[in-house]
């Protein structure tokens, strides 16, 4: 396999290409449409279409809404509904992330990323669809619970990749500069992806750890770890066509991040932001790195 820099200097160079090749090109022009004029919505962060048709909008301060078939429909129904345990307290906290099982046609089974409190904590559960066609909150089935030192930086998307696994973001745990050196440390899971398995429950977890994770054999390694060095991935997707995993980053002052996750990557953070040395924690000095490219720190 190219290392992540080869991969990340052929898209930019093919990118400067088509860019120079196409200046004359006519550009797209779009118009932004209001979808659904009758309805308003609360922080709403996800949509997600189901085969059978039916569209589903999630709300950072708990619920999921099934939307009207008609976009010019006045009501919606509630599919899920947390907003009682109050997930949303700070901007960055609530109701992140959402994922139906690959056969919730038959299983009804769907996965949810929430925060808690007292203490601060991220959680990822299994819920089931009861006989209404809602969830039913009584079916909950906790998979990880992730401890957060500070309210930002929660990441929480999560999807289910072609391989039917479970991909799970989390954040560095907050503040800035990343206090603790979470994303460089592979013992925790905070600066994050996550890969698991959720149909393969073992006695020492409530899913299974994929026996091709990176870090199953290091010592020291949480073996659910699938990429690390990332300081706040708040949206990943993978390309239907070539199954290529990307991931955008939340930069902290300077750069931004769109990048090509692989097996056991290292992301750079918190040495690096973007291809560049991060400002240190105290005085902003420069860190002097002896990794010029973040990714080769394994």
């Amino acid at each position: 396999m190219k290392s992540l820099a080869s991969i990340t200097r052929l898209l930019s160079a093919l990118f400067a290409l088509a860019v120079l090749g196409n200046v004359s090109a006519e550009i797209p022009r779009l118009k932004l449409v209001n979808a659904y004029p009758n309805l308003k919505f609360k922080r709403p962060l996800w949509l997600e279409q189901l085969p059978d048709g039916r569209t589903f909008l999630m709300e950072q301060r708990g619920k999921v809404l099934v939307l009207p078939k008609n976009g010019k429909g006045k009501k919606t129904t509630t599919f899920f509904d947390i907003e009682k345990r109050k997930p949303y307290v700070k901007d960055e906290e609530g109701l992140l992330g959402m994922a139906f099982h690959p056969q919730f046609a038959k299983n009804g089974k769907v996965y949810m990323f929430y925060s808690a409190h007292e203490p601060l904590r991220s959680i990822v559960s299994e819920f089931k669809v009861g006989k209404g066609g809602t969830v039913d909150l009584s079916t909950e089935r906790k998979l990880l619970t992730i401890p957060r030192p500070f309210w930002n930086h929660d990441g929480g998307c999560i999807l289910f990749g072609p391989d039917g696994m479970l991909y799970i973001t989390h954040g560095d745990g907050g503040n800035r500069e990343d206090p603790h050196d979470n994303a460089q440390n592979l013992s925790t899971l905070l600066g994050t992806i996550l890969r698991i398995d959720v149909d393969k429950p073992t006695s020492a977890r409530p899913y299974g750890i994929p026996s091709d994770n990176p870090f199953v054999k290091r010592k020291g390694a949480r073996p659910e770890i699938w990429a690390y060095g990332l300081r706040n991935v708040w949206r990943m997707s993978f390309d239907r066509k070539t199954g290529d995993f990307w991931a955008a980053d939340v930069g902290q002052d300077f750069w931004e991040e769109v990048n090509l996750i692989v097996k056991g990557g290292n992301y750079g953070w918190r040495p690096r932001e973007g291809f560049h040395d991060s400002l240190a924690k105290k005085g902003g000095a420069v860190l002097t790195t002896k990794f010029k490219h973040p990714e080769k720190y394994i």
